[in-house]
């Protein structure tokens, strides 16, 4: 994977009219969320889907919380958001094949913001497009 690719999705909406980009606009402004530092420590590998993963053995409180603040905000736009619990991982190796997967050095990301990005694929791949970030309130614990 290129490093601009590098992410971890909080709410995937898919194919979204730029008509609504407002709107969207409007759910993220209304998150409050605080910082923290996500710690990816665990590899895995998803055989149904052939993708290579590095992701966290324990999600942060605060990092839950900002999944729901913002799917909360989603929900009550009417848009349709994922059920299922959310796992932070990031995805390392699209159509691999597999194999062993080998032990990882923790890798400490610390979380000051999130983005709304718009994706577009194109025959080299993923392309992302930072449209709006919104900064994260300092922790103070």
């Amino acid at each position: 994977m290129r490093a601009d690719t590098l992410h971890i999705t909080l709410a995937f909406l898919g194919s979204t009219p730029a008509a609504q980009l407002d709107a969207l606009i409007a759910c993220a402004d209304a998150v409050q969320a605080d910082t923290f530092e996500l710690i990816l420590d665990q590899a895995g590998y998803w055989r149904h889907k052939r993708i290579g993963w590095l992701g966290a053995s324990q999600t942060p409180p605060q990092h839950a919380a900002l999944v729901v603040a913002l799917n909360t905000a989603l929900r009550a736009a009417g848009y349709a958001v994922d059920a299922r619990p959310h796992v932070p991982h990031v995805t390392l190796l699209r159509n691999s094949a597999g194999g062993e997967v080998p032990e990882c050095t923790p890798v400490h990301w610390p979380i000051s913001d999130f983005v709304l990005v718009a994706s577009r694929t194109e025959t080299d791949g993923a392309h992302y497009e930072v449209i709006r970030r919104w900064p994260l309130n300092l922790n103070q614990s």
